[in-house]
């Protein structure tokens, strides 16, 4: 609920500062690695956005699948299972290059 409620509030910030009479979507990037449950959020933003500017609006999820980068060999690789071994060099010195976002990309007004 409370990550639902941080997304409406950005998302209507920014809408009040264009001066939007509604917000009609909203587009959120989350990491695989944040462990968001997309139905359970999609189902909080529609009852948080009640009596808002969201109200009725959609919220799209864009996942980012965990991609690793070995700092030994500069292989990039995509992590399976939460092995964070690199398949080229098996060296386990590894860099998350992506997996862990969590953002408001854009919001769609009228």
């Amino acid at each position: 609920m409370a990550l639902a409620r941080n997304i409406i509030d950005i998302a209507v910030a920014a809408a009040e500062k264009e001066k939007a009479d509604r917000i009609i979507g909203v587009n959120v990037v989350v990491g695989e690695l944040r462990g968001i449950i997309p139905a359970q959020l999609i189902f909080c933003f529609g009852l948080m956005s009640e009596n808002t500017l969201a109200a009725g609006a959609h919220l799209n999820l864009e996942t980012r699948p965990l991609l690793g980068r070995c700092r030994t060999c500069q292989e990039d690789f995509a992590v399976k299972d939460y092995m964070y071994v690199c398949p080229r060099c098996e060296g386990q010195d590894i860099e998350i290059v992506s997996g862990t976002e969590l953002r408001v990309r854009d919001i769609e007004v009228e």
